[in-house]
């Protein structure tokens, strides 16, 4: 028989569990009542979360039906399983950020129709009427997000959903259905009111669409996702702020503008992140290349210009020894860690840090767009058992 590993030499074993396996966690609190203690000790949730500052990525959504498999799928590497009921195989995935998702339920059986926000680890799902037209980006967040929270513990807490579309308003309402428009518009709904703010609109002076691309966060701002790169920016926090003010002088264009992208050719497969320096940026992939191109937008006097930081050659970076469809930008983490590519041989992480690496995330392959679904949930494993100590130390034995 082996010996017993020295008291002093268990913790910093136990340190090592990785964040998405929440399973590992539980597994490892099964071994006996020492183990349990220490993953229960504050001091030890305190050390873990400085370990894993970031949240790993538990699963992705999609909305491939033809799939049939459920909306969300678990990471290649995570333990992760949402609860067999929650299939949502009816309803249509707009966004995920910080621990919850956004779907639009476009279920006949169902008395309405409308948005859904899920939170994955509780179950808990909160259904509202949209208030704008069905052509729209969404985006769905932690109302306090432009307060600093970490979104260690914010899932089941107020949310805020907002939307951003072209044209479909004032004198404008043809040009979404007939050709690109200039009008841009937006509104939010927020879980505290359950109500829609007010409906804003203002003329960008340049005709675009908006991508079905998910939106990033930076700052108070909202970016969505036009033609080529051009983003819509949408400073829903600040007109929150007005509102909640009662503040009756509202002007438009001072939440809604419009960010061009770098000059010179079409970027082609485009993704808004954010960038290391916790700025916006930008990803592309030229449909003839395999190289991936990240931009940051820097600030120069009063006026800003995108800097082409790196270029990544995919066929090197893959574990893949041929490439015989050219791979696409699927997805992004919410943090900008990370950039997620789909070949035929699934889709692969790609580390937008100081070390670009890649890793295999999922066996679904050809998957044009994908939401990862990022959590602290084995940090808040830990964070219950700690409030719990007290009880374990006495009852079990």
């Amino acid at each position: 028989m082996a010996p017993p590993l020295p008291d002093d030499v268990i913790p910093g074993i136990l340190l090592r569990l990785s964040p998405d396996d929440p399973a590992g966690v539980v597994r490892a609190a099964a071994v006996c009542k020492a183990w349990r203690l220490i993953l229960a000790d504050p001091s030890f949730v305190a050390r873990y979360r400085a370990l894993h500052p970031s949240a790993p990525v538990l699963g992705f959504l999609h909305n491939q039906s033809l799939l049939h498999i459920s909306r969300l799928v678990p990471c290649t590497s995570s333990s992760f399983r949402p609860s067999p009921a929650a299939d949502h195989h009816m309803r249509h995935a707009h966004d995920c950020r910080h621990g919850r998702v956004l779907f639009y339920d476009y279920d006949y059986r169902r008395p309405t129709t409308g948005f859904a926000v899920w939170d994955p680890i509780a179950g808990d799902l909160h259904s509202f009427e949209p208030n704008i037209g069905a052509w729209t980006q969404q985006a769905v967040l932690c109302a306090a997000a432009a307060d600093g929270c970490d979104h260690r513990g914010c899932g089941g807490g107020p949310f805020i959903v907002a939307a951003a579309a072209m044209g479909f308003g004032g004198d404008d309402v043809t040009a979404g259905i007939l050709g690109k428009s200039s009008t841009a518009q937006a509104q939010f709904y927020s879980s505290e009111t359950g109500k829609w703010s007010i409906h804003i609109y203002t003329d960008v002076g340049t005709p675009f669409d908006l991508e079905d691309r998910p939106a990033a966060l930076v700052g108070d701002s909202l970016y969505f996702v036009g033609d080529s790169g051009i983003l819509l920016r949408y400073r829903y926090d600040l007109l929150r702020r007005r509102l909640g003010k009662k503040d009756r002088f509202i002007i438009d264009s001072d939440y809604l503008s419009v960010i061009k992208p770098p000059e010179g050719r079409r970027l082609g497969n485009v993704f808004v992140v954010a960038a290391e320096d916790g700025g916006l940026g930008l990803a592309n992939l030229y449909e003839e290349s395999s190289r991936l191109y990240l931009w940051a937008r820097e600030t120069v006097g009063d006026a800003g210009q995108w800097v082409r930081r790196r270029v990544i050659d995919l066929k090197t970076m893959l574990p893949i020894r041929r490439l015989e469809m050219r791979p696409c930008l699927c997805g992004v983490a919410e943090d900008g860690s990370a950039i997620f590519v789909s070949t035929e041989d699934g889709v692969f992480a790609i580390g937008l840090g100081s070390s670009s690496k890649a890793r295999k995330v999922s066996e679904v392959g050809n998957v044009n767009l994908m939401y990862p679904f990022m959590s602290f949930y084995t940090e808040s494993l830990l964070q219950q058992w700690g409030d719990m100590r007290p009880m374990l130390s006495q009852n079990i034995s």
